[in-house]
């Protein structure tokens, strides 16, 4: 369990190092991108999208059926190099020489390097759980390279600045929020821009804790899942950024009114880049400590690990 505390409190220095990293540059002029990638990959295209939304498209996918033509990146993530979606994906299109690989081993480093793609190798040896920063900004790096997007050099290191910053703060809030959550299965909701950190609470407190949880997007609550909260044994947390809900502020009131208990998360003093980071950290330290409250193997997905091989 220490050594997982390890690689949750380390996010800061892994963002530094992730985007230090060198990356090669593409000589094309592409005008969107296809983001392709599964789990925690599929959650970094979420927040790349977010993140990129005024400067570049970028569509964000796990299927096969990709609508795209040559002035499109494709940027296929694999941390394992063996998600079979992924190397199928790779397979249809590796003859189209608009193809970018992210990965660290596996069949689709083998087919990368036979095929003489781009490539983005990361390093192999990394918990397959903490491995979102390693995928992530080195494809920011790449593509402020390549010239298709501004560089983030200060951004990234505001980032870093305000997570070591507030480390103390958000571990505290982790924990508070985590024995509020000891009997409860949570459901997270977020304005549009935060939807990537709602989505990647849901995924890790699954994976960490092993309860069933749900995320969406705020717009989605006032419709049909309001009507199902108060019979159920869920508890919402939500993640608003407040230009965003102001076309909702009235519904927003009328949720918080009518809904017994929910949490609310914070930092909203910050820039909506490193608020995102905040939460990601903030989820950590969430699952590592809720974890710990309900006895659960953190770190350890055996039954995932197995369905991967069929």
């Amino acid at each position: 369990m220490d050594e997982i505390y390890s690689l949750v409190e380390k996010f800061p220095e892994k963002i530094k190092d992730s985007y230090e990293t060198e990356v090669l540059r593409s000589n094309k002029n592409f005008e969107g991108i296809v983001f392709v990638g599964m789990g925690g990959n599929y959650i970094a295209g979420l927040v790349l999208k977010e993140i990129l939304r005024k400067e570049i498209s970028v569509e964000v996918c796990q299927s096969s059926e990709i609508l795209l033509d040559y002035k499109t990146l494709v940027i296929l993530t694999s941390y394992s190099g063996n998600t079979k979606e992924v190397v199928d994906i790779f397979d249809k299109l590796k003859d189209r020489g608009n193809i970018l690989v992210v990965t660290s081993g596996g069949e689709l480093l083998k087919k990368a390097k036979k095929k003489k793609v781009k490539l983005i190798k990361i390093p192999s040896d990394i918990h397959q759980r903490f491995t979102f920063a390693e995928c992530f900004f080195p494809i920011l790096k790449y593509l402020e390279n390549s010239g298709m997007i501004k560089s983030k050099k200060k951004i990234v290191k505001r980032i870093v600045m305000t997570l070591k910053k507030n480390k103390k703060i958000i571990e505290e809030d982790a924990i508070q929020l985590a024995f509020r959550l000891k009997n409860e299965n949570p459901l997270f909701y977020a304005s549009q821009y935060f939807y990537p950190a709602a989505y990647r609470m849901q995924t890790a407190i699954e994976e960490d804790v092993k309860i069933i949880c749900h995320a969406n997007k705020i717009t989605e609550l006032f419709h049909n899942e309001l009507e199902a909260l108060p019979a159920s044994y869920f508890f919402p947390v939500l993640i608003l950024d407040k230009k965003e809900i102001q076309p909702f502020v009235k519904q927003v009131k009328f949720f918080k009114k009518h809904i017994k208990d929910f949490y609310e998360i914070g930092y909203g003093k910050y820039s909506k880049e490193e608020r995102m980071f905040l939460i990601f950290y903030f989820v950590d330290f969430l699952g590592y400590h809720l974890s710990r409250l309900k006895d659960t193997d953190i770190g350890e997905t055996p039954l995932s690990d197995k369905i991967k091989k069929m």
